[in-house]
């Protein structure tokens, strides 16, 4: 999300027309991880265990590292490093300029959250919890969340334990910093408020908690900060804006058809703007007040999280297109289809990529747990080319991975 208060704002030139393709890296799994583009270098993780370090004019692979899980989460460059979790178990620090193992910090483990399974009541993995927690650095440490449910603060050049702060659930919400104040969401529907330096409690803000039918339950998107006011949404269907310091509500709103907000706001000096997931829509709404400024119709669900410059938002849908938006307007400028989504077979997305609902009905018929459900949308993601990666931006080229295996450089440069 562009800087450690996930802010989003990128300092490029607009892609305002139709972009095509600079170059594009097949993986050997389902790229979620988002890029970070440093020194001409773009670094993003993939389901296939590896992490890629790739140049960003001409898409030729610099360096790769593996790992023993796959890495949904997005890496952080920092202080020569390049710092990220895997579902292994271990966060690492790599070397930026060759990708030699610096150290390496084990958790508790990594893991989906477990949510009822609603066909018979038993608790399994949540297809919709994609991401794992990425870190952010502050001075000498970096922060990150676990499935274990602590927050952990490491000294980066070392990756000894600064200190840990345990939540009641799973932590895939990533850190953001302001002002020595640590915030992130906890899957147990908390939003915390932490002295980044010793890990104290400076506040905690509860979100709807749905232990009945484990539905409308924790906080999976990240927070963004700007001018000590904290602004996340949360699977109850609201979105906040906290008070930084304190952690009170500033506002709350509650108008995005009962849909999870799992998308992390970008922030400029007129709005904020986020994605969402069953009401298809990207949001625009008022830094002040929450009130809604429009929705743009994104055609699926859209948990990748908002890249802004200037003139436009960049974001992508699980129908495997990346949208190009005019942010005064909401006007979709132009739309990008991934390999996945011109290739799919599947069809749950039509050829305009809206949902077919029927469809969708017809090839779910019968099933009776949520594991084979799950499975199935699983290769339909993979088949359509599902975007859950969110957009990075560098010299009017956006970059960002596909649940199709690849990663996209795309640009409408002459």
């Amino acid at each position: 999300m562009g800087d450690e208060q996930h802010t989003g704002a990128y300092n490029s030139l607009s892609i305002k027309t139709q972009p095509e393709i600079l170059w594009k890296v097949k993986t050997g799994g389902k790229v979620i991880s988002s890029p970070v583009i440093s020194n001409d270098i773009v670094y993003v993780g993939s389901g296939d265990s590896t992490l890629y370090a790739i140049d960003a004019q001409s898409g030729d692979i610099s360096w790769t590292y593996k790992t023993e899980g796959a890495i949904h989460s997005t890496p952080l460059v920092t202080q020569g490093n390049v710092m990220f979790l895997s579902y292994d178990g271990f966060f690492y620090a790599l070397d930026q300029s060759d990708g030699e193992l610096k150290w390496k910090f084990k958790t508790n483990g990594e893991f989906r959250f477990q949510v009822k399974d609603y066909y018979n009541g038993s608790f399994k993995e949540d297809f919709w919890d994609f991401y794992l927690s990425s870190a952010v650095a502050n001075d000498d440490f970096v922060y990150f969340g676990s499935s274990d449910s602590n927050i952990y603060a490491l000294d980066i050049n070392s990756g000894e334990m600064a200190w840990s702060y345990k939540t009641n659930g799973s932590i895939h919400s990533s850190p953001a910093i302001s002002n020595n104040v640590l915030v992130t969401g906890s899957w147990d529907s908390n939003i915390y408020g932490l002295n980044a330096a010793t890990g104290e409690e400076n506040w905690i803000f509860s979100t709807g908690k749905d232990f009945e039918t484990y539905i409308w339950l924790g906080v999976q998107a990240s927070p963004s900060i700007d001018n000590d006011v904290v602004y996340i949404g949360s699977r109850d269907a609201k979105f906040y804006a906290l008070d930084l310091n304190t952690g009170d509500s500033l506002w709350t709103k509650d108008a995005f058809d009962r849909s999870w907000m799992p998308s992390t706001a970008a922030i400029d000096s007129n709005a904020i703007y986020t994605g969402s997931s069953d009401s298809f829509s990207f949001f625009s709404m008022d830094r002040n007040t929450g009130e809604i400024n429009y929705a743009t119709n994104t055609k699926a669900y859209t948990f990748s999280s908002p890249a802004i410059d200037d003139e436009m938002a960049y974001i992508g849908s699980a129908n495997g297109r990346l949208y190009g938006i005019t942010l005064k307007t909401g006007d979709i400028q132009w739309e990008f289809a991934t390999t996945g989504a011109r290739t799919d077979t599947l069809n749950i997305f039509d050829s305009k990529g809206v949902m077919d609902i029927e469809r969708y009905k017809s090839l779910t018929k019968g099933i009776g747990d949520m594991p084979t459900l799950s499975a199935f949308m699983e290769d339909a993601f993979i088949q359509g080319g599902a975007i859950l990666s969110s957009p990075a931006l560098s010299d009017q080229v956006i970059y960002f991975g596909s649940s199709d295996g690849y990663i996209y450089a795309i640009s409408d440069k002459p």
